[in-house]
Protein backbone atom coordinates (compact mmCIF):
# COMPACT_ATOMS: atom_id res chain seq x y z
CA UNK A 1 0.00 0.00 0.00
CA UNK A 2 1.44 3.32 -1.13
CA UNK A 3 1.16 6.25 1.35
CA UNK A 4 0.18 9.56 0.64
CA UNK A 5 1.36 12.54 2.94
CA UNK A 6 -1.01 15.63 3.50
CA UNK A 7 1.06 17.96 5.80
CA UNK A 8 2.90 21.44 5.83
CA UNK A 9 6.02 19.76 6.45
CA UNK A 10 9.21 21.99 5.20
CA UNK A 11 13.13 20.68 4.77
CA UNK A 12 15.78 21.69 6.88
CA UNK A 13 17.34 23.65 3.89
CA UNK A 14 13.79 26.01 3.47
CA UNK A 15 13.78 26.98 7.59
CA UNK A 16 16.15 29.97 7.67
CA UNK A 17 14.27 31.16 4.74
CA UNK A 18 11.00 30.94 6.97
CA UNK A 19 12.52 32.28 9.79
CA UNK A 20 13.93 35.69 7.95
CA UNK A 21 10.17 36.07 6.20
CA UNK A 22 7.94 34.86 9.49
CA UNK A 23 7.02 38.12 11.67
CA UNK A 24 6.09 36.70 14.99
CA UNK A 25 6.58 32.93 15.95
CA UNK A 26 7.64 30.13 13.46
CA UNK A 27 5.69 26.64 13.85
CA UNK A 28 9.16 24.91 14.51
CA UNK A 29 7.34 22.55 17.05
CA UNK A 30 5.03 21.02 14.15
CA UNK A 31 7.66 20.62 11.58
CA UNK A 32 10.17 18.49 13.71
CA UNK A 33 7.29 15.82 14.34
CA UNK A 34 6.62 16.03 10.71
CA UNK A 35 9.86 15.49 10.35
CA UNK A 36 10.25 12.14 12.29
CA UNK A 37 6.53 10.93 10.78
CA UNK A 38 8.81 11.14 7.63
CA UNK A 39 11.57 9.70 9.29
CA UNK A 40 9.62 6.90 10.24
CA UNK A 41 8.23 6.01 6.74
CA UNK A 42 11.73 5.74 5.46
CA UNK A 43 12.38 3.34 8.21
CA UNK A 44 9.80 1.33 7.35
CA UNK A 45 11.00 1.40 3.70
CA UNK A 46 7.01 2.21 2.84
CA UNK A 47 6.65 3.47 -0.69
CA UNK A 48 4.99 7.58 0.11
CA UNK A 49 4.64 10.41 -1.69
CA UNK A 50 4.61 14.04 0.25
CA UNK A 51 2.60 16.64 -0.52
CA UNK A 52 2.90 19.96 1.62
CA UNK A 53 1.80 23.24 2.10
CA UNK A 54 4.19 24.86 4.06
CA UNK A 55 3.21 26.15 7.88
CA UNK A 56 3.80 29.71 7.50
CA UNK A 57 2.35 32.71 8.70
CA UNK A 58 -0.56 34.75 6.93
CA UNK A 59 0.43 37.53 5.06
CA UNK A 60 0.59 40.10 6.44
CA UNK A 61 0.06 39.82 10.23
CA UNK A 62 2.42 36.62 10.28
CA UNK A 63 4.78 36.72 7.33
CA UNK A 64 5.92 39.31 5.21
CA UNK A 65 5.15 37.71 1.29
CA UNK A 66 1.53 37.61 0.06
CA UNK A 67 1.83 34.17 -2.61
CA UNK A 68 3.65 31.36 -1.48
CA UNK A 69 5.97 29.67 -4.95
CA UNK A 70 8.06 27.59 -3.01
CA UNK A 71 11.42 28.33 -2.12
CA UNK A 72 14.69 29.97 -2.76
CA UNK A 73 16.92 26.87 -1.82
CA UNK A 74 16.05 23.75 -3.78
CA UNK A 75 15.42 20.43 -2.17
CA UNK A 76 13.88 16.86 -3.36
CA UNK A 77 12.27 15.10 -1.01
CA UNK A 78 9.00 17.09 -0.26
CA UNK A 79 6.68 18.79 -3.24
CA UNK A 80 5.69 22.31 -2.50
CA UNK A 81 2.16 23.19 -3.41
CA UNK A 82 2.29 27.21 -4.50
CA UNK A 83 -0.71 29.39 -3.12
CA UNK A 84 -1.96 32.77 -2.08
CA UNK A 85 -0.71 33.55 1.49
CA UNK A 86 -3.13 36.42 2.03
CA UNK A 87 -4.94 35.69 5.42
CA UNK A 88 -9.09 35.21 5.03
CA UNK A 89 -8.04 33.55 1.48
CA UNK A 90 -4.93 31.62 1.91
CA UNK A 91 -7.04 28.55 3.21
CA UNK A 92 -8.72 28.26 0.09
CA UNK A 93 -5.86 28.93 -1.82
CA UNK A 94 -4.14 25.84 0.06
CA UNK A 95 -7.22 23.68 -0.34
CA UNK A 96 -7.22 24.71 -4.36
CA UNK A 97 -3.38 23.69 -4.66
CA UNK A 98 -3.31 20.23 -3.12
CA UNK A 99 -6.19 19.04 -4.81
CA UNK A 100 -4.17 19.81 -8.03
CA UNK A 101 -1.56 18.26 -7.12
CA UNK A 102 -2.93 14.87 -6.02
CA UNK A 103 -4.82 14.55 -9.35
CA UNK A 104 -1.50 14.92 -11.64
CA UNK A 105 -0.04 12.48 -8.95
CA UNK A 106 -2.97 9.97 -9.38
CA UNK A 107 -2.90 10.82 -13.07
CA UNK A 108 0.78 8.91 -12.76
CA UNK A 109 -0.49 6.63 -10.20
CA UNK A 110 -2.38 3.12 -11.67
CA UNK A 111 -2.60 1.80 -7.69
CA UNK A 112 -6.27 1.74 -6.46
CA UNK A 113 -5.78 2.15 -2.68
CA UNK A 114 -3.65 4.42 -0.74
CA UNK A 115 -3.19 5.53 2.99
CA UNK A 116 -3.39 8.95 3.13
CA UNK A 117 -2.14 10.54 6.06
CA UNK A 118 -2.94 13.87 7.04
CA UNK A 119 -1.21 15.85 9.88
CA UNK A 120 -2.99 18.19 11.93
CA UNK A 121 -6.27 19.54 12.49
CA UNK A 122 -5.85 22.28 9.22
CA UNK A 123 -9.15 21.83 7.15
CA UNK A 124 -7.46 22.48 4.08
CA UNK A 125 -5.31 19.50 4.24
CA UNK A 126 -8.75 17.47 5.60
CA UNK A 127 -10.48 18.36 2.58
CA UNK A 128 -7.90 17.79 -0.25
CA UNK A 129 -7.43 14.12 1.49
CA UNK A 130 -11.84 13.95 1.11
CA UNK A 131 -10.89 14.71 -2.37
CA UNK A 132 -8.23 12.01 -2.73
CA UNK A 133 -10.44 9.39 -1.34
CA UNK A 134 -12.96 10.20 -4.46
CA UNK A 135 -10.24 9.64 -6.64
CA UNK A 136 -9.50 6.60 -4.82
CA UNK A 137 -12.38 5.10 -2.99
CA UNK A 138 -10.36 2.10 -1.96
CA UNK A 139 -7.72 4.65 -0.01
CA UNK A 140 -8.28 4.79 4.02
CA UNK A 141 -7.55 8.42 5.88
CA UNK A 142 -6.07 8.33 8.82
CA UNK A 143 -5.61 11.72 10.75
CA UNK A 144 -2.68 12.87 12.92
CA UNK A 145 -4.43 15.66 15.44
CA UNK A 146 -1.39 16.86 17.62
CA UNK A 147 -4.02 20.10 18.68
CA UNK A 148 -7.52 20.30 18.86
CA UNK A 149 -8.20 23.31 16.30
CA UNK A 150 -10.16 25.75 19.15
CA UNK A 151 -6.77 25.21 20.25
CA UNK A 152 -4.22 25.86 17.75
CA UNK A 153 -3.41 29.59 18.50
CA UNK A 154 -3.40 30.59 22.19
CA UNK A 155 -1.84 33.91 21.60
CA UNK A 156 -3.49 37.24 23.41
CA UNK A 157 -5.02 40.25 21.61
CA UNK A 158 -7.17 37.95 18.99
CA UNK A 159 -9.41 40.49 16.76
CA UNK A 160 -12.93 39.37 16.72
CA UNK A 161 -13.47 38.61 13.37
CA UNK A 162 -10.68 35.71 13.55
CA UNK A 163 -12.60 34.42 16.16
CA UNK A 164 -15.72 34.78 14.42
CA UNK A 165 -13.55 33.07 11.14
CA UNK A 166 -12.24 30.17 13.13
CA UNK A 167 -15.84 29.56 13.98
CA UNK A 168 -17.10 28.86 10.73
CA UNK A 169 -13.25 26.58 9.94
CA UNK A 170 -13.78 24.59 12.98
CA UNK A 171 -17.58 23.64 12.07
CA UNK A 172 -16.37 23.04 8.70
CA UNK A 173 -13.57 20.69 9.76
CA UNK A 174 -15.81 18.31 12.43
CA UNK A 175 -17.95 17.89 9.16
CA UNK A 176 -14.49 16.69 7.32
CA UNK A 177 -13.96 14.44 9.75
CA UNK A 178 -16.91 11.89 8.78
CA UNK A 179 -14.00 10.68 5.80
CA UNK A 180 -11.45 9.67 8.32
CA UNK A 181 -11.09 6.21 8.86
CA UNK A 182 -8.57 6.32 11.96
CA UNK A 183 -7.15 8.63 14.21
CA UNK A 184 -3.79 9.13 15.90
CA UNK A 185 -4.29 11.62 18.87
CA UNK A 186 -2.00 12.82 21.76
CA UNK A 187 -4.56 12.53 24.47
CA UNK A 188 -7.21 9.95 24.85
CA UNK A 189 -9.64 12.99 26.04
CA UNK A 190 -9.27 14.06 22.09
CA UNK A 191 -11.09 10.81 21.21
CA UNK A 192 -14.68 12.73 22.58
CA UNK A 193 -14.25 15.83 20.96
CA UNK A 194 -13.54 14.39 17.98
CA UNK A 195 -16.17 11.51 18.00
CA UNK A 196 -13.74 9.29 17.12
CA UNK A 197 -16.58 6.77 17.73
CA UNK A 198 -15.95 3.32 16.68
CA UNK A 199 -13.27 4.17 14.64
CA UNK A 200 -9.70 2.73 15.93
CA UNK A 201 -7.48 5.23 16.78
CA UNK A 202 -4.01 5.28 18.71
CA UNK A 203 -2.89 7.35 21.56
CA UNK A 204 0.71 8.86 20.83
CA UNK A 205 2.03 11.52 22.77
CA UNK A 206 5.41 11.93 20.98
CA UNK A 207 7.52 10.46 18.47
CA UNK A 208 11.31 10.24 18.63
CA UNK A 209 13.56 9.08 15.53
CA UNK A 210 16.90 8.33 17.99
CA UNK A 211 17.65 7.79 21.14
CA UNK A 212 21.45 8.52 22.56
CA UNK A 213 22.83 7.13 25.31
CA UNK A 214 25.64 9.15 25.50
CA UNK A 215 26.10 10.24 29.02
CA UNK A 216 24.82 13.81 29.56
CA UNK A 217 27.89 16.08 29.76
CA UNK A 218 27.27 18.83 32.53
CA UNK A 219 27.82 23.00 31.08
CA UNK A 220 28.32 24.33 34.45
CA UNK A 221 30.97 27.38 34.00
CA UNK A 222 32.23 29.32 36.91
CA UNK A 223 29.52 28.00 38.77
CA UNK A 224 26.40 29.14 36.62
CA UNK A 225 23.59 27.16 36.52
CA UNK A 226 21.94 27.72 33.26
CA UNK A 227 17.35 27.09 33.42
CA UNK A 228 16.78 27.02 29.61
CA UNK A 229 13.30 27.49 28.07
CA UNK A 230 12.69 27.15 24.07
CA UNK A 231 9.48 27.34 22.29
CA UNK A 232 6.69 30.15 21.87
CA UNK A 233 6.62 32.72 24.40
CA UNK A 234 2.96 32.73 25.41
CA UNK A 235 1.56 34.62 27.84
CA UNK A 236 -1.34 31.75 28.29
CA UNK A 237 1.95 28.83 28.54
CA UNK A 238 3.37 30.55 31.81
CA UNK A 239 5.98 32.62 30.46
CA UNK A 240 5.65 35.98 32.55
CA UNK A 241 4.76 33.78 35.87
CA UNK A 242 8.47 31.39 35.15
CA UNK A 243 10.19 35.07 35.05
CA UNK A 244 8.24 36.52 37.82
CA UNK A 245 9.04 33.26 39.93
CA UNK A 246 12.99 33.46 38.95
CA UNK A 247 13.31 36.74 39.39
CA UNK A 248 12.50 35.82 43.07
CA UNK A 249 15.45 34.13 43.63
CA UNK A 250 18.16 35.53 44.94
CA UNK A 251 21.28 33.86 43.18
CA UNK A 252 23.72 35.12 41.16
CA UNK A 253 24.90 31.59 39.88
CA UNK A 254 21.58 31.28 38.46
CA UNK A 255 20.89 31.67 34.63
CA UNK A 256 17.38 32.29 32.71
CA UNK A 257 17.58 31.72 28.98
CA UNK A 258 14.91 32.01 27.00
CA UNK A 259 14.51 31.02 23.09
CA UNK A 260 11.30 31.91 20.89
CA UNK A 261 8.41 34.41 20.10
CA UNK A 262 4.98 35.46 20.96
CA UNK A 263 2.62 38.15 22.87
CA UNK A 264 5.57 37.49 25.93
CA UNK A 265 7.82 38.92 24.01
CA UNK A 266 8.20 42.28 25.10
CA UNK A 267 7.80 41.34 29.08
CA UNK A 268 10.86 39.50 28.28
CA UNK A 269 12.78 42.22 26.85
CA UNK A 270 11.98 44.57 29.99
CA UNK A 271 12.50 41.51 32.79
CA UNK A 272 16.35 41.01 31.19
CA UNK A 273 16.78 44.36 31.13
CA UNK A 274 15.94 44.68 35.11
CA UNK A 275 17.66 40.89 35.53
CA UNK A 276 21.35 40.35 34.02
CA UNK A 277 20.97 36.79 34.93
CA UNK A 278 17.86 36.51 32.29
CA UNK A 279 18.53 36.36 28.82
CA UNK A 280 16.61 36.28 25.65
CA UNK A 281 18.00 34.95 22.28
CA UNK A 282 15.39 35.68 20.26
CA UNK A 283 13.57 33.16 17.78
CA UNK A 284 16.37 31.28 16.60
CA UNK A 285 16.66 28.19 14.52
CA UNK A 286 15.57 24.74 15.46
CA UNK A 287 19.38 23.94 15.40
CA UNK A 288 20.14 26.56 17.38
CA UNK A 289 17.31 25.66 19.88
CA UNK A 290 18.85 22.51 20.42
CA UNK A 291 22.20 23.93 21.07
CA UNK A 292 20.61 25.91 24.07
CA UNK A 293 18.88 22.21 25.35
CA UNK A 294 22.67 20.79 25.20
CA UNK A 295 24.24 23.36 26.68
CA UNK A 296 21.39 23.66 29.69
CA UNK A 297 21.59 22.08 33.09
CA UNK A 298 18.31 22.06 33.39
CA UNK A 299 15.28 22.46 31.16
CA UNK A 300 11.93 23.78 32.18
CA UNK A 301 8.37 24.23 30.51
CA UNK A 302 5.97 26.64 32.57
CA UNK A 303 2.89 25.87 31.20
CA UNK A 304 0.31 25.16 34.12
CA UNK A 305 -2.39 22.92 34.44
CA UNK A 306 -4.70 25.45 34.57
CA UNK A 307 -6.93 25.34 31.84
CA UNK A 308 -9.55 22.94 29.24
CA UNK A 309 -7.20 22.90 26.79
CA UNK A 310 -4.58 21.07 28.74
CA UNK A 311 -6.61 17.98 28.66
CA UNK A 312 -6.04 18.01 24.96
CA UNK A 313 -2.49 18.75 24.96
CA UNK A 314 0.95 17.03 25.12
CA UNK A 315 3.77 19.73 24.66
CA UNK A 316 6.41 18.38 22.01
CA UNK A 317 9.22 20.18 23.97
CA UNK A 318 8.59 18.04 27.07
CA UNK A 319 9.80 15.15 24.51
CA UNK A 320 12.92 16.58 23.30
CA UNK A 321 14.05 18.28 26.90
CA UNK A 322 13.68 14.27 28.03
CA UNK A 323 15.68 13.29 25.35
CA UNK A 324 18.41 15.29 26.18
CA UNK A 325 19.13 13.67 29.58
CA UNK A 326 18.67 16.89 31.21
CA UNK A 327 16.29 17.44 34.31
CA UNK A 328 13.30 18.91 33.40
CA UNK A 329 11.19 20.92 35.53
CA UNK A 330 7.32 20.68 34.40
CA UNK A 331 3.48 21.05 35.88
CA UNK A 332 1.79 17.25 35.34
CA UNK A 333 -0.92 18.65 32.62
CA UNK A 334 -4.22 16.53 32.39
CA UNK A 335 -3.36 15.53 28.92
CA UNK A 336 0.11 13.60 30.10
CA UNK A 337 0.42 9.84 30.98
CA UNK A 338 0.67 9.20 34.48
CA UNK A 339 4.29 7.47 33.76
CA UNK A 340 5.59 10.92 33.21
CA UNK A 341 5.73 11.61 36.99
CA UNK A 342 8.45 9.25 36.67
CA UNK A 343 10.70 11.44 34.37
CA UNK A 344 9.62 14.91 35.55
CA UNK A 345 10.65 17.02 38.19
CA UNK A 346 7.02 17.83 39.17
CA UNK A 347 6.40 21.58 39.59
CA UNK A 348 3.08 21.76 41.84
CA UNK A 349 3.27 25.86 41.94
CA UNK A 350 6.09 28.98 40.93
CA UNK A 351 6.28 29.44 44.90
CA UNK A 352 8.21 25.98 44.67
CA UNK A 353 10.28 26.57 41.70
CA UNK A 354 13.42 27.59 43.72
CA UNK A 355 13.08 24.15 45.01
CA UNK A 356 12.33 22.45 42.39
CA UNK A 357 15.76 23.81 40.79
CA UNK A 358 17.54 22.07 43.73
CA UNK A 359 15.76 19.08 43.18
CA UNK A 360 16.80 18.73 39.81
CA UNK A 361 20.24 17.22 40.42
CA UNK A 362 19.50 13.78 40.88
CA UNK A 363 18.13 12.81 37.32
CA UNK A 364 20.25 9.45 36.08
CA UNK A 365 17.51 7.53 37.31
CA UNK A 366 14.66 9.27 36.13
CA UNK A 367 16.60 10.00 32.62
CA UNK A 368 16.82 6.13 32.08
CA UNK A 369 13.49 5.46 32.94
CA UNK A 370 12.40 7.64 30.31
CA UNK A 371 14.84 6.49 27.73
CA UNK A 372 13.37 2.65 28.04
CA UNK A 373 10.18 4.38 27.83
CA UNK A 374 10.52 6.29 24.67
CA UNK A 375 12.49 3.35 22.80
CA UNK A 376 9.43 0.87 23.54
CA UNK A 377 6.51 3.28 22.82
CA UNK A 378 7.92 6.83 20.95
CA UNK A 379 9.78 4.98 18.39
CA UNK A 380 9.10 6.92 14.86
CA UNK A 381 9.47 3.26 13.44
CA UNK A 382 7.16 1.30 15.84
CA UNK A 383 4.35 4.62 15.50
CA UNK A 384 4.02 4.17 11.52
CA UNK A 385 4.23 1.09 11.27
CA UNK A 386 1.45 0.81 14.15
CA UNK A 387 -0.40 3.26 12.04
CA UNK A 388 -0.21 0.88 8.89
CA UNK A 389 -1.17 -1.58 10.77
CA UNK A 390 -4.45 -0.02 12.05
CA UNK A 391 -5.73 0.92 8.71
CA UNK A 392 -5.17 -2.52 6.94
CA UNK A 393 -8.60 -4.48 7.06
CA UNK A 394 -10.35 -1.18 7.78
CA UNK A 395 -14.15 -1.48 6.21
CA UNK A 396 -16.58 1.40 5.39
CA UNK A 397 -16.77 3.78 8.44
CA UNK A 398 -20.33 2.24 9.31
CA UNK A 399 -18.77 -1.22 9.38
CA UNK A 400 -17.20 -1.34 12.48
CA UNK A 401 -17.64 -4.78 13.68
CA UNK A 402 -13.71 -5.75 13.32
CA UNK A 403 -12.34 -2.49 14.89
CA UNK A 404 -10.09 -2.29 17.81
CA UNK A 405 -8.93 0.68 19.85
CA UNK A 406 -5.19 0.60 20.05
CA UNK A 407 -3.36 2.63 23.50
CA UNK A 408 -0.34 4.50 23.10
CA UNK A 409 1.86 1.53 23.38
CA UNK A 410 0.48 -0.13 20.27
CA UNK A 411 -1.29 -2.99 21.68
CA UNK A 412 -4.56 -3.99 21.71
CA UNK A 413 -7.07 -2.48 24.76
Amino acid sequence: MKILFLCGVYADENENEILNNTIGCAEQSANIFQKKLVYGLKKNNYPYKIISAPFIGAYPIRYKKMRFKGFTVPQSEFQYVPFNNIWGIRSLSREKSMKKAIKDYFSHESEEEFLILVYCAHTPFLEAAQYAKKLRPKSKICFIVPDLPQYMNLNEGHRRFYDFAKIFDIKKMYKSINCVDSFVLLTESMKEVLNVGNRPYMVVEGIVDNISEKPTIPSYDNDLCRIVYTGKLNIKFGINDLVNAFMKIDNPNYRLILCGDGDAREFVINASAKDKRIEYKGQVSASTANEYINSADILVNPRQNNEEYTKYSFPSKTIAYLLSGKPVISFFLDGMPEIYKNFLVVLDSFDNFESAIKDSIENENRKKAFFEYARNNLNSKNIISNIVEMSKGIGTIDDTSNIVSVGFDGVDK
